[in-house]
């Protein structure tokens, strides 16, 4: 998802960028608040790279994260 993480970023959304099947999951490198349109913008961004949905992680370092 390299390709997303670059199109999140020229969008001003520094975030690591996890996957799960088709699911995107961001985790925000500071507070983020997005308005209607930026979940809008980052739905789109990720359908563009093969994704069905977007989840943003509220709180990353307590976050309950998958490990293998």
């Amino acid at each position: 998802m390299n390709e997303l993480h670059a199109r999140l970023r020229e969008h001003g959304v520094t975030c690591r960028v996890e996957t799960r099947e088709r699911l995107a999951i961001l985790i925000p490198a500071a507070e983020f608040s997005p308005s209607v349109e930026d979940r809008q913008l980052l739905l789109k961004l990720a359908r563009d790279e093969g994704l069905t949905h977007v989840a943003l992680e509220l709180d990353p370092d307590g976050a309950a994260l998958l490990r293998d």
